[in-house]
């Protein structure tokens, strides 16, 4: 189970302080990243993430209903290299073993269904792998 939680509808003004202060009481936070208007928490145990996630999803934060879950997937960009108390850290292994990504859901499966795409612009290039689709 994951330790990184997302928060939704985060007020433009809220800082790390604000977002520390909320989780108060949830256990250890690992690291806090802020975006705009949204962010995610990075707890030491996952089931303090747990915790936090049950108790706090849909109170306040600085006047805003704020939304926080299980964050999905793994970090993405240079977030993956960084960590509150450490400073840079080396990337996180991508692997079969819960890595996150295509690999959880297996490898793509044919099915009945087709799609019909109409319309497209002489701009756009398109491929088709499939010789069997007209």
């Amino acid at each position: 189970m994951s330790t990184r939680i997302y928060i939704g509808r985060l007020s433009y003004d809220v800082r790390e302080r604000d977002i520390e202060k909320f989780f108060e009481g949830y256990g250890r936070i690992r690291e806090i990243l802020i975006k705009n208007g949204f962010g995610f928490v990075e707890f030491d145990d996952y089931r303090d993430a747990d915790d936090a996630v049950y108790a706090l999803n849909g109170r306040q934060l600085l006047g805003e209903r704020v939304t926080i879950e299980h964050a999905r997937g793994s970090p993405r960009g240079n977030d993956m290299y960084r960590d509150r108390n450490r400073g840079y850290r080396a990337p996180m292994r991508r692997g079969r073993q819960g890595g996150g990504g295509r690999d959880k859901y297996g490898p793509p499966t044919r099915t009945e269904y087709r799609l019909v795409v109409e319309n497209l612009s002489s701009r756009v290039s398109w491929q088709n792998d499939d010789q069997k689709c007209r």
